[in-house]
């Protein structure tokens, strides 16, 4: 029984054993290890470097090829008479000499006078690095061995074709300016170089191992002095690491030295042009692309920046026609399609416009919402409606609680007769914006009533007397709706509901009087249009129907003076002049009848045939 027991202890000990061994496998396939990289902390050293006064002009870290040969940036010696090697152990030795200088990379190989018992780290290569992936430095920042994690952005071509650095995401500063950068197989596959917070990357191990370490060199007193990033290749690897990195103030700043060393390049004012325009400088940048189309003729970048400056300048034919010919000469970019597109809008070509922006959304950029929004911007400016609804569909599936495409997706369902869809587009603005829930309640009953559509604007009608019972006008509304579908006692009823919240709203006692007399409860709307009469006493169409209903009684000794008040305020309607003569003809007037008929005949002839007959 012990011995089972003990066989089962000792298979669980192994299955342990074997899985932390797996786990320890795959971590380092993923990312350098810790514990490794601490090992190699004596392949790694400080420099220290002086002039011919004891001013510092380099100082951070080297790492170690040999016992005696050291890798550092090139700007930490390039003026230096006098540098100190420091090892991880407090060792100290003096440089004794240059041996080899990289100016293209800022790399320097220096040997020292003394051996410091340093350790030579594995080597590996930088082939294969793709975004992502994880590295580590190693450095020594006052005394201290430090170990930053990070990874790599991508790579940045400085000279196509010839050089290219590694954009690096970790936290770094100068101090670590020189330090070994390990990939996930423990191995050294770059050099750090940190030139200010924003400006840093990884030199490739490849270009260290190209350092010719075979000559003696020039001792470093006697080697000439210049300072690195003063010159043409320190200033140009400056400013185009800077200007990808997008840290235009700096780029800026090393390429104006740059092309004051060599004017005749015209690459360098690329990249001015376009740190320049990134820094709101339009008249700096269209001045940088101008001078690099000088010496590049019919170059896409140049045309495109020319073009972008102009667009901000609120120049858009002319910016058209440059990014045109950017996109004829080759120029391969999807915000240039955006752009364009952009300007052709601008000029109000909608069709043009719409055909940029479809070319956008077509290249799958990545802020692809925007250019289905403008693209349905410009469809619906220039009337295509159909594909207008498709494009603001094609942006709210990407952003389904965005406003404006929702709101104008309603607009456009709606003047395409599409009423149930462009209902629910606005029920589910109402979702996303109570706030403004009125507003699109009052779009929906608007839509239904121009029409026609009576019966599906009775919801939206009152969800708004749910939202605000003591709103007047969304029970006026709904007393309107009811008198549409004619529905007179619903409409009564709900007039005289409004009128109760607001006994002065005049449109209420009129329409009021309308339902009364399609009731034929004529007593009542003739008492509703006196009421009118009092608050819009200017209006002559209130006299007028209260005159008609009185007439409709009968009544027209009282009918007499709404009418007469009726053709004085409008004395060139027929139908009221016809009305009164029918009323003084009710009571034996005909000679009044006759002074109306006259009036009657330079307004309305049939009319006035009609009343000749009737009077005697």
């Amino acid at each position: 029984m012990e011995g089972g027991m003990m066989r089962k202890y000792y298979h669980f000990l192994l299955v342990i054993v074997f899985f932390s061994v797996m786990a320890v496998q795959v971590y380092s396939q993923e990312q350098p290890s810790e514990e490794i990289l601490s090992q190699y902390a004596s392949g790694v050293v400080t420099i220290l470097a002086w002039d011919n006064n004891k001013n510092t002009v380099g100082e951070g870290c080297g790492l170690a090829l040999t016992d005696s040969l050291i890798v550092v940036p090139y700007n930490f010696i390039s003026q230096a008479t006098e540098a100190e090697i420091t090892s991880s152990s407090g060792k100290k030795s003096r440089v004794e000499a240059l041996v080899a200088v990289d100016r293209l990379y800022n790399l320097a190989l220096v040997r020292l006078k003394g051996k410091l018992d340093l350790k030579s780290v594995p080597l590996g290569t930088s082939e294969g690095l793709t975004t992502g992936a994880r590295l580590a430095t190693l450095s020594e920042i006052n005394g201290q061995i430090i170990i930053t994690s990070g990874e790599m952005r991508g790579w940045l071509e400085l000279t196509k074709g010839k050089t290219q650095v590694m954009a690096i995401s970790m936290s770094l500063d100068k101090p670590a300016s020189g330090s070994p950068i390990f990939g996930a197989k423990n191995e050294v596959v770059g050099l750090a170089l940190v030139l200010e917070a924003g400006i840093k990357f990884g030199v490739p191990v490849e270009s260290l191992l190209t350092l010719d370490r075979t000559g003696r060199g020039r001792e470093l007193k006697s080697s000439p002095k210049e300072a690195y990033f003063e010159t043409p290749e320190g200033s140009f690897l400056a400013g185009k690491a800077a200007c990808q990195l997008n840290e235009p103030a700096a780029a800026i700043r090393f390429f104006e030295k740059y092309v004051k060393l060599r004017p005749d390049e015209g690459e360098p004012y690329l990249c001015l042009g376009r740190c320049y325009y990134q820094l709101s400088d339009y008249t700096h940048s269209y001045s940088s692309y101008s001078r690099a189309l000088q010496l590049i003729p019919d170059d896409p970048q140049a045309l495109y920046g020319l073009g972008l400056n102009l667009l901000r300048q609120k120049n858009f034919k002319e910016a058209a026609e440059l990014m045109e010919k950017a996109l004829a000469s080759g120029l391969v970019s999807k915000e240039a399609f955006f752009e364009l597109a952009s300007a052709y809008e601008e000029l109000q070509a909608y069709g043009q416009a719409a055909g940029y922006y479809l070319k956008y959304v077509e290249s799958q950029p990545e802020h692809v919402w925007n250019g289905w929004f403008k693209l349905a911007q410009a469809y619906q400016k220039n009337s295509e409606t159909e594909k207008a609804i498709e494009a603001y569909r094609q942006a709210l599936k990407l952003r389904p609680e965005d406003i404006n495409s929702n709101y104008n997706l309603a607009l456009l369902l709606a003047a395409n007769k599409q009423y149930t869809e462009a209902e629910q587009s606005y029920k589910k603005l109402i979702e996303l914006n109570t706030r403004d829930a009125l507003f699109y309640y009052n779009q929906i009953i608007q839509m239904y009533d121009q029409a026609g559509q009576y019966e599906q604007a009775l919801e939206s009608v009152k969800k708004i007397i749910e939202l605000n019972p003591k709103s007047e006008v969304a029970v006026y509304n709904l007393g309107i709706m009811y008198y549409k579908l004619n529905r007179f006692e619903e409409a009564a009823k709900t007039l005289n509901d409004c009128l109760a919240l607001k006994n002065d709203y005049t449109s209420a006692w009129y329409n009021l009087g309308l339902v009364y007399s399609k009731l034929g409860r004529h007593q009542e709307a003739a008492e509703a249009f006196k009421k009118y009469t009092a608050l819009a006493p200017e209006d002559p169409s209130g006299w007028l129907n209260c005159g008609l209903e009185y007439m409709l009684l009968k009544n027209f000794e009282q009918a007499l003076p709404f009418l007469e008040k009726s053709v004085q305020l409008k004395p060139d309607d027929p139908m009221a002049q016809y009305n009164l003569a029918i009323v003084f003809i009710n009571l034996n007037d005909n000679y009044s009848a006759r002074e109306v008929l006259k009036i009657l005949q330079r307004l309305d002839r049939n009319l006035a045939d009609r009343l000749s007959r009737l009077i005697k």
